[in-house]
């Protein structure tokens, strides 16, 4: 059967035609929604997202703002507790001459900037009289035509050669000035050379007394070598501009003075010519006298100023050496407080671990008092330690033997797994123990006498290995009764015996030989508690940089 398109056609075009056009504009409505909705998701992302920054970097702030403060609380209180008198004198000193010597420097930058402004201010008086002389000159010369040409070219070539010399003038100043940029580079230079060979000297010195590792050491080397090759050809490369600008101007200078030379030699030309116009010329100079001696007094007065310029800046350079030298006490007393805030948080940091392992050996230690007494164990437990001493009662080892007791082995078949248990069960402590250990002993007799340990006999010496030996296969032969299956299962087995070790002690480390001048072990061990020898202890190590 074939679907019929044109009856279809015929009886529903209208229909088809409204209908489409209603489903275009559903789903264009729909695709509008969708895309409003994702602007708005995406715009309340934006915001939330730059209020979570703006929440991250205001903590950043505060942390940084904290850390400040707890630095200058430990300055403070370094100060304060735990400086030395005198150290704490002479910082205060240093920071009292930094206080005066900033004051100085003010009052000395308020004189130099009120005497420039007063030589500034007589600088443009010379300058009024030099244009009252000129115009004197100018006056002079237009009233006597008859050598206005004399007189032009003699006002010509004074202006150039006045030109010139003020020209030579400034180019000397400029000179001097060039020269005395470049000596204080080079003397900046030789500072910066030595500094560095001082820096050098400090770092030779802390690495040698192991203040810095070898990888510090290269790295705070090679960054001050960098950081003062880098000032250096700062400072050299101004030297070099300094350089060609000063060649510049030796080149201007000779160049100014041969003209000057040829001005001169033309005016001396026309010297000649002038002598006739002196007697006209009088009443000039007359005028020019007394206008002369006025400006006289103001280069006078000038000149004394520069001097009083110059001898303030002297000062204030003097005090500014001096600021310079203080600050360098401050920075190195600065310096030696960061070391000794590390050394201070380094202390605290190991205080901390060892307070934890303290807390953590203390903890354990309960878990198994409490166990061994619900269980009926008899054992002494270490408190601070967690160290714990089976007690087997009169059910110990035989005599030169280290075959384990049936008492014994009950013993070991209770105790352990609550040992293991209290020293595994705690994720927290369990993830610190380094190493489980058994640690067996031996009697300090041998063949019915006693051993004295310090004893240079050979016959002593063998018998002493003798015991020490019998120790270490006692400890071993828990360790190995522990090690089967077959005769004791407990929870954290294979995590305990996988960090167990045996070793065997001297009995002086468990008992105190009250009296070494005895013939038979009877004896001794009447005068001194054997018993205290007949024991096995198990202790656990932490490492707490895990």
């Amino acid at each position: 059967m074939s679907f019929n398109y044109e009856k279809h056609k015929g009886g529903h075009s209208e229909d088809s035609f409204w209908t489409s056009y209603s489903d275009l504009f559903l789903g264009l409505s729909t695709i509008f929604l969708l895309l409003y909705v994702v602007a708005s998701l995406r715009t309340g992302t934006d915001a939330l997202r730059g209020q979570i920054e703006n929440q991250k970097l205001t903590m950043q702030v505060e942390e940084l703002q904290h850390q400040l403060n707890m630095y200058e609380s430990v300055k403070n209180d370094y100060l304060a507790n735990q400086a030395p008198k005198d150290e704490a004198q002479e910082y205060q000193e240093l920071m009292d001459k930094l206080t005066l010597l900033q004051e100085d420097a003010k009052s000395e930058k308020d004189k130099l900037v009120q005497q420039a402004l007063e030589n500034d201010k007589k600088a443009k008086a010379l300058n009024k009289y030099q244009q009252m002389v000129r115009n004197v000159m100018n006056a002079n010369k237009m009233a006597k035509a008859k050598i206005i040409n004399r007189d032009d070219l003699i006002k010509d070539q004074d202006v150039t050669i006045d030109d010139q010399e003020n020209q030579i003038t400034d180019l000397n100043k400029d000179i001097a000035q060039k020269k005395q940029l470049i000596a204080q580079g080079e003397q900046q230079i030789a500072a910066t050379e030595d500094k560095l060979q001082k820096r050098v000297a400090e770092l030779k010195w802390a690495y040698k007394a192991n203040k810095l590792n070898k990888a510090k050491f290269e790295k705070q080397m090679a960054q001050a070598k960098a950081d003062a090759n880098s000032h250096i050809a700062r400072l050299s490369n101004a030297n070099a501009q300094y350089n060609a600008q000063l060649q510049e101007a030796n080149a201007q200078l000779g160049q100014t003075q041969s003209d000057l030379n040829k001005t001169k030699g033309l005016l001396a030309q026309k010297e000649g010519e002038a002598r006739g116009l002196q007697g006209q010329l009088g009443e000039v100079k007359g005028k020019l006298g007394a206008v002369n001696s006025e400006l006289m007094n103001t280069k006078g007065a000038l000149a004394q100023t520069s001097g009083q310029l110059e001898a303030a800046k002297g000062e204030l350079g003097q005090a500014k050496g001096q600021l310079g030298h203080l600050q360098g006490q401050v920075g190195n007393l600065k310096g030696e407080l960061g070391n000794l805030k590390g050394k201070l948080g380094e202390t605290e940091g190991q205080l901390a671990q060892a307070r934890a392992e303290i807390e953590a050996r203390k903890s354990v230690a309960n878990e198994i008092s409490k166990g061994f007494a619900k269980a009926g164990i008899k054992a002494e437990i270490d408190g601070q330690t967690g160290d714990v001493v089976l007690d087997f009662g009169q059910q110990y080892f035989d005599n030169d033997s280290d075959r384990l007791k049936r008492e014994m082995k009950g013993v070991i078949e209770k105790a352990m797994p609550i040992y293991s248990r209290s020293l595994f069960g705690n994720p927290k402590i369990s993830d610190k123990v380094s190493a489980v250990e058994i640690v067996g002993f031996a009697s300090p007799t041998y063949q019915g006498r006693f051993i004295d340990p310090k004893s240079n006999n050979p016959a002593d010496k063998e018998a002493l290995k003798y015991n020490m030996d019998l120790s270490y296969r006692r400890a071993k032969s828990i360790f190995n009764y522990m090690l089967d299956d077959q005769n004791v299962k407990f929870d954290h087995q294979k995590q305990l015996m996988s960090l167990m070790k045996v070793s065997g002690r001297s009995f002086l480390e468990v008992m105190k030989v009250q009296n070494r001048g005895v013939a038979t072990a009877a004896e001794f061990c009447k005068q001194n508690d054997c018993k205290k020898a007949q024991r096995v202890i198990i202790r656990f190590s932490m490492d707490q940089k895990k």
